[in-house]
């Protein structure tokens, strides 16, 4: 009958750190890619107008 041995705290301290730093990384791309994505989806869909077009598309006076 074998025992299996006792991991090092700092080893194991260490490997959730880097578990929670990966997953941290990868949620913050996935989240910069759809804020990206949406904005690039928006500024297709609703040109942006001001009041200066709107005066120039009725025509002078």
């Amino acid at each position: 009958m074998s025992r299996s041995p006792l991991s090092d705290p700092l080893e194991t301290a260490l490997s959730w750190i880097w578990a929670l730093g990966t997953a941290a990384g990868l949620t913050t791309v996935g989240l910069l890619a759809h804020t990206e994505h949406s904005s690039a989806e928006g500024s297709l869909a609703t040109p942006v107008l001001s009041a200066e077009d709107i005066s120039l598309a009725d025509g002078p006076g």
